[in-house]
């Protein structure tokens, strides 16, 4: 049975999961299938170190870093285009 979420909790879910979205299909950009796959296992394994997150301040501050890293990951796969 899934816990009852807050509707700020309802709302982050829906952010984290649109950010792990946007990240994979960054990923698709990615020439190499070998860093491809690499690159999408090291996404999978940071969403999934934070996954039991329920502090709603943490959840905000992570969905900063992770919207910084996805820039910084986005001028990089470019440079590899």
């Amino acid at each position: 049975m899934k816990p009852n979420l807050s509707f700020q909790q309802f709302i982050q879910r829906g952010q984290v999961i649109g950010m792990y979205r946007k990240y994979m299909r960054l990923t698709q950009r990615i020439a190499d299938k070998t860093t491809r796959k690499e690159t999408r296992e090291w996404i999978r394994g940071d969403f999934d170190r934070y996954k039991h997150e329920t502090d709603t301040k943490r959840i905000d501050v992570l969905l900063a870093q992770a919207s910084r890293q996805y820039k910084e990951l986005e001028s990089g796969v470019f440079s590899m285009i």
